[in-house]
């Protein structure tokens, strides 16, 4: 097994128990960093994603804390851009050579992680908790215009389920209580990983040599940050988490040898 893996999986599931962020803005570039190339990153991320977002699905599940209203809204966007998104990946892959089709997997990752930073900064500014909106208020095409781009990019790159839905939907839905965003968010992650998924596995992206090392890795992390909510400043961590999100970005942005593997 590889140990690296595990390690990227600890530090991922310490982070999202902590902070709330998506599994997709920190494993991706890690793994890139590791050496893996970014599209076999990209895939393999997708499975331990949807691995880790279906536990804490069915926990919100089993706390009704799910709201459908917004939910099918986000869906009916969020599927055909999955589908869309997986359809540019084939595209992709069929007409770029290796380091062609690196150069611009690692474009796409970074402006992923920008939007996703920009994200983090303003989830918490923009959260509160309101009783829910009656389904008549909630304004469905922005929501499904929201699923629609998280579900191109979570394809593409398989950034955005966490780290740009919620933060969205704050903005557009804030009447709707935030632990039910926060639910809705995860169960949503959901719809849009599986297509994104099996789309990528026929491509041939997934490797689960890295995937299941990850998903081994994140149980004691989310345990170690579960514990580390009540004892650090969260607002300290997610504005240090925005910042190396960014420089990973830039970092990201130049034209670098493609890796291996």
């Amino acid at each position: 097994m590889n140990w690296e893996y595990v390690l990227v999986g600890f530090i991922v599931g310490t982070f999202m128990a902590y902070s709330g962020v998506g599994a997709g803005a920190i494993t991706t570039p890690l793994l890139i960093f590791l050496g893996v190339t970014t599209n076999t990153a990209i895939g393999s991320d997708l499975l331990f994603a949807l691995g880790t977002k279906i536990v804490a699905m069915l926990t919100h599940l089993q706390r009704h804390t799910v709201y459908w209203p917004v939910l099918w809204r986000l869906s009916a966007g969020g599927l055909p851009g999955a589908l869309i998104g997986v359809m540019i990946s084939a595209y992709l892959h069929r007409h770029l050579d290796v380091a062609q089709l690196e150069q611009v997997l690692r474009i796409a990752v970074a402006v992923a992680l920008l939007i996703s930073a920009a994200g983090i900064i303003f989830n918490r500014k923009l959260a509160r908790d309101a009783p829910a909106a009656p389904p008549s208020a909630l304004p469905t095409l922005r929501l499904a215009g929201i699923g629609f781009f998280v579900g191109v990019s979570v394809s593409i790159t398989s950034i955005g389920a966490g780290s740009v839905t919620l933060p969205l939907l704050l903005m557009v839905a804030s009447s709707v209580a935030l632990r039910r965003l926060i639910g809705t968010d995860l169960a949503f992650a959901v719809v849009v990983l599986i297509p994104s998924l099996i789309g990528h596995w026929r491509i041939g992206d997934v490797n689960p040599g890295i995937a299941l090392p990850l998903l081994l890795g994140s149980i004691p992390g989310v345990f170690i940050g579960t514990q580390l909510v009540t004892r650090l400043p969260e607002s300290w961590f997610r504005g240090a988490l925005a910042g190396v999100l960014l420089v990973v970005a830039l970092a990201l942005l130049p034209i670098l040898p493609h890796a291996k593997g």
